[in-house]
């Protein structure tokens, strides 16, 4: 059976209790054995003292009389003595007769083995402390027992205890009543937490912890936990978005689609208009196998999944890919600016470092008139840290409209005269993300031209 509590609440409760019933134990406890020691100590002394007084009495006395007056000199309820004989027998006491019926053969054989030192002796339920003195100066006589009884600090002891047992447990409550009270105070905002977070599960988004007290644990988790739901509510405003932007491109094309095979079923068409609608088909399904594409790939770069990685030189990755862009586009000025005497080895996958090369130099293509300049740059930075890449152009620049919506999904240059699909730069941004790059839009914001900036880890850094 587990007995361990399973809330905050039990657990805070089932600590604090322990350990405050540990301390008053502990104190009650210390308390205890300092007072049995003071008593014991007390005794010594007393028994000490007691010996000195006989011994003074009976400095310059010879006869068994002397041993009487000195013991009727002997003052205080608690004092017992008995003188011995050198036979072992008592001779005379001053005792109140139950402990000189404790003072059997062996009793005092087992104190005279022992001159001065201090036992514990119980007679009828009196505890007491002897000691054997040896006397000397007395005749008829070979030392005297000496004994104080404890039954008064016994039973100031037990008082003590009973009296500590019942403090220590009305403390004890009152101290859990008060940690009830506490923990009902300290987890009401965890209460309140929990009721939030429900409310949110259920549909309310626009519902947020209340922040509490800076700098506190309650109130560091209740900022946490609303960045949590800021960061969901804006994750499922992406995806509705997203969602919103799929439906969108892809509603032109299949409209397109049922438009060219609605007129087919329904008129009898020559068959110039018929292979039309079959290439306006086949275009339209081209887009969309390549918009599917590119979400497959975006998808797969989300999902983190490990690219195939390999030593590849990054100057002839771009090189190829400048050269086709040659080829497509004679008439555009492309100039490439590499270092002849660095390869510029890194670690990447380089199917997906190709694909963000064109991306980027497509894009400049796309978005410029024909014969507008695009300059691509590598080179590395200080101290072998990065490999950068630069991609520029001398276009008309972009909107600082849109300039903060450009690396987003579906985002158009031209919402008007629209161009691809506005995954370009979201897939150029993944791919250099899952490289542990980054890209960057550096062209100032009233100048014309754009400057795609690419930086990717070195393999000498």
């Amino acid at each position: 059976m587990n007995l361990i509590p399973r809330t905050v609440r039990g657990r805070l409760l089932a600590g604090i209790t322990l350990l405050v019933s540990l301390g008053l134990l502990g104190s009650a406890l210390a308390a205890y054995v300092m007072l049995s020691s003071f008593f014991e100590s007390r005794a010594e002394r007393q028994l000490t003292a007691i010996t000195a007084r006989v011994d003074q009495s009976l400095s310059r006395q010879r006869d068994l009389l002397s041993v009487e007056r000195a013991l009727r000199q002997l003052d205080g309820d608690r004092i017992e003595a008995v003188f011995v004989d050198t036979s072992g027998n008592a001779v005379v006491q001053r005792s109140k007769g139950a402990f000189a019926r404790v003072l059997d053969a062996a009793t005092i054989a087992r104190l005279r083995g022992s001159p001065g030192k201090i036992m514990r002796l119980e007679a009828a339920g009196n505890p007491y402390r002897a000691r054997y003195h040896r006397l000397n100066a007395t005749v008829g006589t070979e030392g005297v027992i000496v004994a104080l009884s404890l039954h008064n600090d016994e039973d100031t002891l037990d008082r003590l205890a009973l009296s500590e047992a019942i403090v220590t447990s009305v403390a004890l409550l009152a101290l859990v009543g008060l940690a009830l009270a506490v923990l009902h105070v300290g987890l009401r905002p965890l209460q309140t937490m929990a009721a939030t977070a429900t409310a949110i599960a259920q549909g309310d988004r626009t519902r947020r912890i209340p922040a509490g007290v800076p700098h506190t644990e309650t109130g560091r988790l209740a900022t946490a936990l609303n960045r949590a739901f800021d960061e969901q509510h804006q994750a499922e405003e992406r995806l509705r978005r997203f969602v919103a932007d799929v439906s969108h491109e892809l509603r032109t094309p299949l409209t397109t689609i049922n438009g060219w095979a609605e007129l087919y079923f329904h008129n009898d068409l020559p068959a110039t208009t018929v292979t039309t609608a079959m290439s306006r088909i086949a275009e339209e399904a081209a887009g969309m196998r390549n918009l599917v594409e590119e979400l497959l790939l975006l998808a797969r770069l989300d999902q983190q999944r490990p690219l195939e990685t390999a030593p590849l030189r990054l100057v002839e990755l771009v090189e190829a890919i400048v050269d086709d862009a040659r080829l497509i586009d004679p008439d555009r000025p492309i100039t490439l600016s590499a270092p002849s005497d660095d390869p510029l080895v890194i670690t990447g996958d380089a199917e997906r470092l190709r694909r963000l090369v064109r991306n980027l130099l497509g894009n400049a293509l796309q978005h410029t008139p024909p014969g507008t300049a695009v300059r691509v740059t590598l080179f590395t930075l200080p101290k072998n840290s990065a490999v950068r890449l630069v991609v520029a152009d001398d276009g008309a620049g972009i909107d600082p409209g849109l300039r903060p919506h450009l690396f987003e999904r579906f985002s158009q240059g031209d919402p008007v005269r629209r161009q691809g699909s506005g995954l370009g730069l979201s897939i150029a941004r993944a791919i250099a993300e899952a490289h542990q790059g980054t890209i960057e839009l550096r062209s100032p914001a009233q100048s014309t031209g754009c400057e795609f900036v690419v930086t990717l880890p070195s393999m000498k850094g």
